[in-house]
Order: structure tokens, then C-alpha cells, then sequence
């Protein structure tokens, strides 16, 4: 494969990369539910995936590998996929049994994570800081998928369960595709650029999922979500 070839999927993941933090943005600031928020929701998701998707070709080519940018690739790609797939999955609160393929994504994130423990703890001994970037994340998606095990596996005790999910791991994959604009760009210095999004979305979904806990079913029936 040409480098000239390569250097276009680069500047195609970029470019899908700022459509994801164009429509996430929007996606995060309007009225949850609306015809708008589905709009842009469904762009972000279809351009983050097509943009971790190429950046995991990419880690992988000669010349190019780079195991940790394909951990973070696996990452997203978990996030943003689980957020949407739990969409489908509200009559878990009804008894409604998973298919085992549901399964698929929370296990190939804990194979993923424990991977990026490994290399992560091997990148801080060569005192490479992004280590800890590795850990944080690895140990991020690691208990978020074990949760998601947990769900699969037994009723879910709340019926807004799936509301909380979404909006946990799409604001994760839109964390992540932010964490990348601010680093390459180099906005914020070293560790910051890479843990500041994650602080602050860590924030917002503390915010909406205690407002959704505290007024959800009120919130849900006005906007007509089921």
C-alpha cells in the first residue's frame, strides 16, 4: 500500500473526525429526543465509527503501526456502538432475554482492555506518559463492560437503564473524538489534553443522568419517548 494512499485515509479519518465533533456537539447541546438530536446523533455515530474504523486500519499498516492508537480505536468503537445498540435493547426491563451476540462488543472490550493495561503499565516504566492515558481509558472501558454483562444477564431494575447507558457511552465516544482534536492540535499540553475532556464529560453525564433519574419519566413523557 503507497504512503500516498495511506496519507489519504489519514486525512479522510480527520475529515469524518470533525464531522463526528460537529454533529456530537449539536447532538449534546439540543433537546434530548427532538427530530434534531436523531439527526445529528446518527451522523455523529456513522462518522465516528467510519473514523475509529479507519484509525484501526491505519495503527495496523507497515510503517504505521501503533498499538496505541488502535486501543483507543477499539475504545471509541465500543462507546459509540453499545450507546446505540442499547436503543434496541429497552425490554430487558420487561424480562426480555439478550441474544448471545450481545455479548460480542462488552467482551472484546475487556479482551481490548486488558491489552491496554499491559502496554499502558509498559509505556509508564519506559516513562512514556500516555501509559497513563492507556490505564485510565482501559480501566474505563473495562468496568463500563462489565456492566453491561451484568445487564445482559439479569433484569435491569430501572426502566430508564437503556437512557443512561446511551447517554454514557455516546458522550464517551464524543469524549473521545474531542480528546483527539485537542491532542493532535496540541491545544492543551501533555496529560491535560488527554484527561481535560474526559473530566469534563465525566460532568455532564453527572448532570443529565441525575436529572434523568430524578425527573426522567415526566421528562420521557413529554417528549413522547418510549
Amino acid at each position: 500500500m503507497s504512503e500516498d494512499f495511506i496519507r489519504k485515509l489519514i486525512y479522510a479519518h480527520a475529515a469524518l473526525g470533525g464531522v463526528a465533533l460537529l454533529s456530537g456537539f449539536i447532538s449534546l447541546i439540543v433537546i434530548k429526543g427532538n427530530t434534531l438530536h436523531r439527526i445529528t446523533g446518527k451522523i455523529f455515530f456513522y462518522a465516528m465509527l467510519s473514523g475509529a474504523s479507519l484509525g484501526i486500519i491505519i495503527s495496523v499498516l507497515p510503517q504505521h503501526k501503533n498499538p496505541f492508537l488502535f486501543s483507543i480505536g477499539i475504545f471509541s468503537s465500543y462507546m459509540i456502538l453499545s450507546g446505540k445498540r442499547i436503543l434496541a435493547l429497552k425490554k430487558l426491563f420487561k424480562g426480555e432475554k439478550p441474544a448471545l451476540t450481545e455479548f460480542f462488543l462488552p467482551g472484546i472490550m475487556i479482551i481490548t482492555g486488558a491489552g491496554m493495561l499491559i502496554y499502558g503499565c509498559k509505556m509508564k516504566m519506559n516513562d512514556n506518559n500516555n501509559g497513563i492515558v492507556l490505564i485510565v481509558f482501559a480501566a474505563i472501558g473495562i468496568m463500563m463492560s462489565i456492566r453491561d454483562f451484568l445487564m445482559l444477564r439479569s433484569k435491569p431494575a430501572d426502566k430508564k437503564f437503556w437512557l443512561y447507558q446511551h447517554i454514557t457511552k455516546m458522550t464517551g465516544g464524543y469524549i473521545a473524538a474531542v480528546t483527539a482534536f485537542i491532542v493532535v492540535n496540541e491545544i492543551l499540553p501533555g496529560l491535560f489534553g488527554w484527561l481535560t475532556p474526559t473530566v469534563v464529560g465525566t460532568i455532564y453525564i453527572t448532570y443529565h443522568q441525575f436529572r434523568f433519574r430524578k425527573s426522567g419519566e415526566k421528562i420521557l413523557a413529554e417528549r413522547k419517548i418510549e
